[in-house]
């Protein structure tokens, strides 16, 4: 190794004594100068585009209800008593949008009672294993669009445990039952 660098150093002595002739030494390289004012078009270039794309989502997109449109509220009548009543004062003008024809006069249900049916909840549906995501400390598992942990319950079943591609869940009667995705 010192012999490379005795052999630098003369090197480096005979250029100094001896300069080579005919040829100007060239000027050391600059680095460019620090805080142009590059980045500041580029942000005036991004923040024009952003401004003209709201201005033109508004313009395409925007609906907008004329200033002299009016609409009127539809009457609906909840049962036939309503209709023998005495009329009404005329109702108010209301601006609306309008609402399509197969719903502008559908009336809801009538309600019968209140509870809700108890066979209704007792009919879940079966559970469907739709996603895994395994962790060997904490795994979790999406079961007919709900996230579950061990231990949770799907209706009346129990997630006893989770693995990495099924599920096992243990039935009302004690035995258990494995399911992997998408079944």
């Amino acid at each position: 190794m010192s012999l490379i660098n005795d052999a630098l150093k003369r090197a480096r002595d005979t250029q100094r004594k001896n300069p080579p002739t005919g040829a100007t030494p060239l000027p050391p390289i600059e680095p460019p100068a620090r805080g142009g004012t590059g980045w500041i078009l580029a942000a005036a270039a991004v923040l024009f585009l952003a401004a003209a794309c709201l201005f033109m989502g508004s313009a395409l997109f925007g609906h907008k209800v004329p200033p002299g449109a009016t609409v009127k509220a539809p009457e609906i009548s909840a049962s036939p008593q309503a209709e023998t009543t005495a009329p009404a004062a005329e109702p108010p003008q209301v601006v609306a949008v309008p609402v399509p024809p197969s719903t502008a006069n559908a009336l809801p249900p009538p309600a019968t009672n209140m509870n809700p049916p108890q066979a209704e909840t007792a009919m879940e549906q079966p559970p469907k294993v739709q996603g895994i995501i395994f962790n060997a400390t904490h795994p979790l598992a999406i079961v007919n669009g709900r996230t579950v942990n061990v231990g949770d319950r799907v209706g009346d079943l129990q997630v006893k445990q989770i693995l990495k591609n099924s599920i096992v869940f243990q039935l009302p009667d004690g035995s258990q039952k494995t399911l992997g995705i998408g079944e």
